[in-house]
């Protein structure tokens, strides 16, 4: 009597992938499909105000830079938006650990994302409103946003937009682990690292000193010029929020509900 081996199944291509990677993919997938319509919305957004004010007066500022605010929070929303897709993900045999790398490759994704299409948009404005004959400054300078003048302000838009995000993922996981009072008084703590940065350098105070203060971002006299030290202790403030994400996903104990 003879006996036959059965073959077992090669695994699943996915499997074979880093489990962060899987993770990744799933947050990043899923905030690509929920900001390309933000995106699009924005668009429409600046297109109809800019049609509004010609009814009026002659733009004289960019339209598209009062979207900043909402580059910040949007993003901030989709990480938190992450944040509750950890317990599913985790539910699926991805690690916590793998879970909260792949939350913050997002996060810093996501930053990236919006600084090119903001930059992107800023200089579509600025070439339509030049053919128009109109201006395309910043409200309080309009040479700030010449072409070349453009790139100095990228890099503190996008450290300020990696701290909201890493914020947003803060915030959700002080309420999953506090719960709704507690997490609330949480709040100043993990919006901490978006408060902060933005304060310490949130743009350029002149074309050849990109990381000047941001005087109307604190209160009296309290803004203080560190120059080069910006980006520093903005990258340093969002590291330490990053890792303390991190740990706190890695003991992330899943409600009963939920496992």
């Amino acid at each position: 009597m003879s006996t036959s081996t059965v073959a077992r199944p090669a695994p699943a291509p996915q499997s074979l992938r880093p489990q962060w990677m899987r993770s990744f993919d799933t947050t990043m997938g899923v905030c690509l499909y929920v900001s390309k319509w933000f995106l699009l919305i924005m668009v429409g957004i600046a297109v109809v105000a800019a049609l509004i004010m010609t009814r009026i007066t002659t733009p004289e500022v960019s339209i598209v830079q009062f979207g900043q605010q909402a580059g910040i929070w949007f993003p901030f929303s989709l990480m938190i938006m992450c944040g509750v897709l950890t317990p599913t993900i985790v539910m699926h045999g991805i690690t916590r650990r793998a879970t909260s790398v792949g939350s913050v490759l997002t996060a810093v994704a996501m930053a990236a994302l919006f600084t090119a299409a903001f930059a992107v948009f800023l200089v579509l404005e600025r070439w339509i409103f030049e053919a128009l004959g109109w201006q395309a400054g910043l409200a309080s300078d309009p040479e700030r946003l010449a072409l070349g003048a453009l790139a100095p302000h990228l890099p503190s838009l996008f450290l300020v937009f990696c701290a909201a995000n890493i914020s947003g993922l803060l915030v959700h996981t002080a309420y999953y682990r506090l719960g709704g009072l507690f997490g609330t008084a949480a709040l100043p703590l993990t919006l901490a690292p978006v408060i902060l940065v933005g304060a310490l350098g949130g743009r350029p105070n002149s074309p050849g000193r990109p990381w000047g203060p941001a005087p109307d971002s604190l209160p009296g006299n309290l803004a203080v010029d560190l120059g080069l030290w910006h980006p520093v202790i903005a990258i340093a403030i969002i590291t330490l929020a990053a890792a303390a994400y991190l740990l706190l996903i890695r003991t992330l104990t899943l409600s009963p509900k939920e496992s």
